[in-house]
């Protein structure tokens, strides 16, 4: 997990020797210089493979979080209350602005070297409805089909132009069902955009699943609900660990697994 929305999240290597800082993302997106977007996106991933190459570290230098080749960013969900905490992480509150935004961006990290492969492996955040902090991880909102695909989805069909790698799940559940073991939304609508798109959690949101609004019995049926339901790589917990357990009790599959 490296964050990568207004710059590689990383220690200076050596005084003086840091990673690009941009202005925020809503002076950027206001600029509508698609050009200035994708240059972004280009730094971006050209700092964070020199880290990946050079042994670079997430905090300070010499530590042990070093960084990899995993992107996380752009973040494009929605403002749509100025009282979330984040509206600095986020471009704007036009979903056809945000896409666009995403798209270049992601086309900038993800420019092929000579021999074919990207900088780096963008995702996407927080797909989707991520617009509040409070009680984050057990939030549910009642969303209509028609604001789900006129506001919530336009932005990341978009950026899946740019064929990211995939995208983060957020903490929010729509009508019921978590983002990170939302079926419809992930294996329906997502992967109907990028059929081999990687799916991961946001930090700790199988174990959320322990409680409101699914209310799971144990973390067996938290981490196969999760599983089952699109999400294929489990960040700040271990619920993981107990799919053998799952899968004995038929409540996932190895063939999921095996994807």
């Amino acid at each position: 997990l490296e964050e990568t929305n207004t710059g590689v999240n990383s220690g200076c290597p050596a005084e003086g020797r840091c990673v690009t800082t941009f202005i925020g993302p809503a002076g950027l997106g206001a600029s509508f210089n698609r050009t200035s977007w994708r240059a972004k996106g280009s730094v971006l991933g050209t700092e964070q493979r020199a880290l990946s190459n050079t042994g670079g570290s997430r905090f300070a230098a010499n530590s042990t979080a070093l960084i990899g080749l995993t992107a996380f960013g752009p973040n494009i969900n929605i403002v749509r209350d100025p009282r979330f905490g984040r509206n600095s992480e986020l471009p704007g509150e036009d979903p056809v602005l945000s896409g666009t935004y995403a798209f270049e961006m992601v086309s900038g990290m993800q420019e092929h070297d000579t021999q074919g492969y990207p900088k780096v492996a963008a995702f996407l955040k927080h797909f989707t409805a991520y617009s509040r902090e409070k009680d984050r991880g057990h939030d549910n909102y009642a969303i209509s089909t028609h604001d789900l695909f006129d506001t919530y989805l336009p932005q990341y069909e978009r950026a899946f132009a740019a064929s990211p790698a995939g995208a983060m799940c957020s903490y929010a559940a729509v009508n019921g069902q978590p983002l990170c073991a939302n079926g419809g939304l992930l294996n329906d609508v997502l992967r109907g955009w990028k059929p081999d798109a990687v799916v991961t959690t946001d930090c700790g949101a199988v174990t959320n699943l322990n409680g409101p609004p699914v209310q799971a019995p144990d973390v067996a049926d938290a981490a196969a609900f999760a599983l089952m339901n699109g999400t294929d790589i489990e960040m700040g917990s271990d619920a993981f660990e107990a799919l053998p357990q799952a899968i004995q009790q038929g409540l996932a599959t190895e063939a999921r697994v095996d994807e």
